[in-house]
């Protein structure tokens, strides 16, 4: 492998965990969310077998935005969904009632617009870097002698 790609390998790792860094989790701050919050929560195992005809047999964790909750419901419009093995399936904002029994360890997601925009400066001084170490940009290149001019 030669220097040159070693270091672009080593740019693309260290920018990964920058690009998931953007969110941040905390508790929830009430036990029943506030309607367009982000929320992710895992499925009981109770929950695992009642949801099953609604998000599929074997999830474990659901990602999505509350659109109304109380004591024995939350309603989702559901973000994604992570099944035992390792599977994840993004939704499209699908809406589904969970009984509240069927979720657990909710947390709230949020975007840390700092981090946000530390990634992406990072990100485009990362890129600018590449494209001069790889020759996309030409600069103070010197073009060479001037051609003979014709007889």
């Amino acid at each position: 492998m030669n220097r040159r790609h070693t270091r672009s390998v080593q740019c693309a790792v260290g920018l990964v965990p920058l690009l998931t860094a953007c969110y941040s989790h905390r508790p929830l701050s009430t036990t029943v969310p506030a309607a367009s919050t982000r929320i992710v929560a895992q499925v009981t195992d109770s929950g695992v077998v009642a949801m099953s005809n609604a998000i599929g047999a074997g999830a474990t964790e659901v990602e999505g935005v509350v659109t109304a909750a109380d004591a024995t419901s939350w309603d989702l419009q559901v973000i994604r969904v992570d099944y035992r093995g390792g599977a994840s399936v993004l939704w499209n904002r699908e809406p589904v009632s969970f009984p509240r029994y069927t979720l657990t360890r909710a947390t709230e997601r949020t975007l840390d617009k700092k981090k946000s925009w530390i990634a992406g400066g990072l990100i485009t001084v990362g890129a600018l870097l590449a494209a001069r170490v790889f020759g996309a940009f030409g600069f103070g290149d010197n073009p060479g002698p001037e051609p003979p001019p014709p007889n």
